[in-house]
């Protein structure tokens, strides 16, 4: 919990708390090596300090050190939506040139087939930035009508959401003007 809470400071760009989490993290995987959630936000505190590193190679070796250890984590637990996601939304921010696209549609295409099931493990916020991200990935591929349908779909789980504002702001964007 305190690893998850650290990450979560992190990502917010306190490169105290990305320290903190490694620690715990590593920790945690040296108990349970095979603890997939672990290692998959383990991953994600390495491409923190990626962003966070002085030196383009330290930012590129500590990058694909994180890949790495998040990919372990989705091949050892393939269906576990927690995992995939935070893959998926870690690596939808990744600079092209890491060649992680491919990986993020297809994460994004599974959990939003995960977010449509009853018995989903995506909470209402997850499945709306699912929704974003899978959405702005199809309007790259120029598939802008399926991009719209998700978004519509997206904001209608939760209308009135801090999530929904941004899914607002991409519709508004489309939206045909008489």
């Amino acid at each position: 919990q305190l690893g998850d809470l650290c990450h979560n400071e992190g990502a917010n760009n306190d490169e105290k708390a990305v320290i903190l989490a490694e620690g715990y993290f590593k920790r945690l995987l040296a108990i349970d090596p095979s603890h997939a959630m672990a290692r998959v936000l383990y991953g994600s505190v390495l491409t923190m300090k990626a962003r966070d590193a002085l030196w383009p190679t330290t930012r590129l070796s500590y990058a694909k050190a994180g890949n790495r250890e998040m990919d372990a984590a989705v091949e050892m637990a393939p269906k576990d939506a927690q995992v995939r996601f935070e893959r998926a939304i870690n690596n939808f921010h990744m600079p092209a040139f890491m060649g992680r696209e491919e990986i993020v549609q297809e994460d994004l295409a599974w959990l939003w087939q995960q977010a449509q099931l009853a018995d989903t493990k995506l909470n209402v916020g997850q499945k709306q930035t699912v929704a974003m991200s899978y959405g702005m990935t199809l309007q790259k591929k120029n598939k802008l009508d399926e991009a719209l349908q998700i978004w519509r779909a997206g904001l209608a789980l939760a209308p009135k959401s801090e999530d929904a504002v941004l899914l607002k702001k991409q519709l508004e964007k489309h939206k045909p003007h008489p």
